[in-house]
């Protein structure tokens, strides 16, 4: 207060200087970060560069207006390949035209004689469409970086070619790009709605502004911060898109908690400079505490082996920080500034003033519902388990193309694909037999017989490697050719011998089903790590992939979860000094996200509600890694809500020692805050359902969901269904960790202005002061349930 123009000059000038530290954060966030870089498949996929084979990177899909084998599109399609091998991050390339070629060697066209069995499966019965493989090496960025050279100039017209491209770099490249454009439409729409609501819930324009304020200074602030941390690390660019969301939530629930605080301390006859003394004694404590449990739910996310989920927890954890600091610097510097008149100012004090506590509707329902806490209890379970249930069919997979609108032009080219050339949209799972090769006619009949047995695995579509081609459990092509074989399955033999035989071992290719990260390539998975090999096998691949991030997820979950859960008990047990409330509040929590979870599985991966969230394509599966973002999120703003009712509930029971009462007063006093807050944030979050990206429509409508749960069932509902049972439990600790009540808070130090020292407190405005002693409120102070009292000793308005 006493440096109140120069804290917000300070905010102003940090708030530019991390707008210039974190300008160009965006062109250096990378999409992907899915799998962990010590996974198998991981460290095999970089031995996949010895055969030159693997998965590809992207496809392109090559569209000629005559024949592939014209000499036009033949000699285009090979200027082509060469424009890809050029590039410094190719490693090879497969297309009709040239076979393959890797990096270093001139793409050579084929003889039209010599087109052998791998050629010829690029290309479309019709002999109008050809596929080409593209494959790339390096970090992330670099193969973002590669993309972002070689699309725009190989795709479209390319003379009689027409090309479009697809696979999981290419999707990614327009996940992100259409990521960009679906959050700029989510805000326009988000911002008159946003704007209102925050009218409503300040009151004021100038209040309105300052949750605005402290989350530019917030996000602004974790800008910078990621823009340090890519020159660390691989950063993901969804952490851009948490950041903002994370920041305004934040901003809106602590710059209302203590701009609450200030005008319930104002209606109650406390002057204005030290009702904002006040407001940081009590507001400040509930901002502090909120921020700490919501940052310890976002820690969890940094025990697993994911720079993806890593980069998530650090932007979360940068920008709850810094907009609880910033709330507790900014919003007392700006109260101070605008002055009595206008940080006081209203303009629906006589909508929200309605007579005395006991006449509040929240007051009402909590009283209602602790006369049949039973009944109440009972209800609201079997509701959130009804809600739940949906969640135990959930199957889980990772997102590919088709999380994009099927408009765009990869989910076309991937659709295309599929229908023309399934052999090659069909997911691969490359085994590698470590330091093994087939040198002996011993070795080749082990091989020959562990490729047939691959070939007949549920799941799988055929096998290459040295020894031919397989299907359905037999050989379609059997290698060596004999001399009395046709040139065709000659140059087939050559070509497999020359990529499946590498210094790390053999090479032994598994086409999977088509849907890249989905069960069935998990499944095929597992079944060729049960199935008997010559040698111990390393897997790539899609499918390889997904098994080895629901192994590291598995392995870690218990961990993070223990340490959230150890955090949040801890905090709230400090903040409460109560052991049942902290477990109830736990408990309260894991039934809306078991809830929420449930909705979100019956509404994306089952299909539902299409005509209310928007068109999404439905894959039967849940995408692992965006629900656990959402989750984190949804659990970070429910204990925000938390901590505010416990808050005013403890407050209450420290003055009348009644449990009923004390539950029924603190949610009157918190659900109007909690309420305007979760409608803030689900106008945020309901314009992310706009969105024609299934991901973001995913976490928007999650997250939406669980605010609603929470503040239309568990908060008004269940927790003091809870707390009526429970009685005087809610209250007990052991005799070990009691502590004597504290004594009566000692006046604030004047505050020193240029002008002269402002005058202390008087102790009666203290929380635990002497007015709470024998639980009647004194002069000023706050009244018994019907309402406050003021200076004078009239009797006011409930707030």
């Amino acid at each position: 207060m006493r440096w109140r123009r120069a804290v917000l000059l300070l905010a102003t000038a940090l708030t530019l200087l991390f707008a210039l530290a974190g300008y160009d954060v965006s062109g250096r966030l990378v999409n992907g970060g899915f799998v962990p870089g010590s996974a198998p498949s991981a460290v095999t996929h970089k031995t996949m560069e010895g055969f030159g084979g693997g998965a590809p990177d992207f496809v392109l899909l090559v569209h000629t207006r005559g024949r592939v084998d014209a000499p036009d599109a033949r000699r285009n399609g090979l200027r082509l390949v060469s424009r890809l091998l050029a590039d410094r991050q190719v490693t090879d390339v497969d297309s009709y035209w040239t076979g393959a070629v890797r990096r270093g060697t001139p793409a050579t066209p084929v003889a039209a004689g010599a087109a052998n069995a791998l050629t010829r499966g690029l290309r479309t019965q019709d002999r109008r469409t050809v596929a080409v493989l593209v494959r790339l090496h390096g970090s992330a960025s670099e193969v973002r970086g590669a993309v972002d050279r070689l699309l725009p100039e190989v795709t479209g017209r390319q003379g009689p070619l027409r090309v479009v491209a697809t696979g999981q770099a290419a999707a990614l490249r327009d996940l992100e790009e259409q990521s960009e454009r679906d959050l700029r439409t989510a805000e326009l729409i988000a911002a008159p709605a946003v704007l209102i609501l925050l009218l409503w819930a300040f009151g004021s324009l100038w209040a309105a502004l300052l949750p605005l304020a402290v989350g530019a200074v917030a996000v602004a602030g974790a800008m910078a911060v990621l823009r340090v941390l890519t020159t660390l690390t691989e950063v993901s660019v969804f952490a851009l898109n948490l950041t903002t969301a994370v920041g305004l939530a934040m901003a809106v629930d602590y710059s209302l908690f203590l701009v609450a605080r200030y005008r319930e301390e104002r209606a109650a006859g406390v002057p204005h400079d030290v009702a904002i003394q006040l407001m940081m004694i009590t507001g400040g404590r509930i901002v502090v505490v909120s921020a700490a449990v919501v940052g310890s739910a976002l820690t969890g996310l940094l025990l697993f082996p994911l720079y993806f989920l890593r980069s998530l927890a650090w932007a979360g954890l940068a920008v709850v920080a810094l907009a609880a600091v910033v709330a507790l610097l900014v919003v007392p510097a700006a109260l101070s500034c605008l002055g009595e008149r206008r940080a006081g100012a209203d303009w629906f004090a006589r909508r929200r003033m309605r007579g005395p506590v006991e006449r509040g509707r929240w007051y009402r329902l909590a009283a209602a519902v602790m006369r049949r806490p039973v009944l109440v209890g009972v209800g609201g379970l079997l509701v959130l388990t009804a809600l739940a249930v949906p969640f135990r069919g959930a199957v889980f997979g990772l997102s590919d193309e088709r999380v994009l609108p099927r408009t765009a032009p990869v989910a076309s080219a991937a659709r295309a694909l599929r229908a023309d050339l399934p052999a090659v949209a069909s997911s691969p799972v490359d085994v590698v037999l470590s330091h093994w090769q087939a040198d002996s006619p011993l070795r080749r009949r082990e091989l020959d017989a562990y490729a047939r047995h691959l070939s007949a695995l549920p799941g799988a579509a055929g096998v290459r490697t040295v020894t031919g081609i397989y299907a359905s459990g037999r050989s379609v092509v059997s290698c060596p050719a004999a001399l009395a074989d046709p040139l065709v399955r000659r140059v087939t033999c050559a070509d497999l011998a020359d990529r499946h035989r590498a210094a790390a071992g053999t090479w032994v290719a598994l086409s999977g089903p088509p849907a890249a990260y989905g069960p069935a390539g998990t499944q095929l998975a597992s079944s060729v790590c049960a199935t008997a090999a010559p040698v111990a096998v390393r897997l790539a691949g899609p499918a390889a992939e997904l098994h080895d991030i629901k192994a590291a997820i598995a392995q870690r979950l218990p961990y993070a979860a223990g340490l959230v859960v150890l955090c949040t008990l801890a905090l709230l047990g400090v903040f409460t000094r109560s052991l049942f409330l902290p477990v109830k509040a736990l408990l309260m929590n894991l039934f809306s996200l078991t809830a929420t979870a449930g909705g979100m599985v019956w509404i994306f991966q089952d299909g539902h509600l299409r005509s209310w969230v928007g068109e999404f394509t439905v894959t039967g599966t849940t995408d692992l890694l965006t629900p656990m973002v959402a989750v984190c999120l949804a659990f970070g703003l429910s204990m925000d809500y938390e901590v505010l009712l416990l808050s005013r509930i403890g407050e209450s029971h420290a003055r009348t020692r009644d449990t009923v009462r004390a539950t029924a007063t603190g949610l009157q006093a918190a659900a109007p805050l909690f309420t305007a807050s979760a409608a803030v944030v689900i106008a945020v979050l309901l314009a992310l359902a706009s969105a024609d990206i299934t991901v973001i429509k995913l976490i928007g409508v999650t997250v939406a969901l669980s605010l609603l749960i929470d503040t239309l069932l568990i908060r008004p509902l269940l927790v003091p269904a809870v707390m009526a049972l429970a009685g005087n439990a809610n209250w007990w600790v052991p005799s070990g960790f009691r502590r004597r009540r504290p004594s009566p808070l000692p006046a604030v130090a004047p505050v020193l202005w240029p002008s002269g020292p402002l005058a202390p407190v008087p102790s009666e405005h203290l929380v635990g002061g002497p007015r709470a002693a024998d639980g009647q409120q004194g002069a000023g102070g706050r009244g018994g349930p019907g309402g406050r009292r003021g200076p004078a000793g009239q009797q006011e308005e409930g707030h």
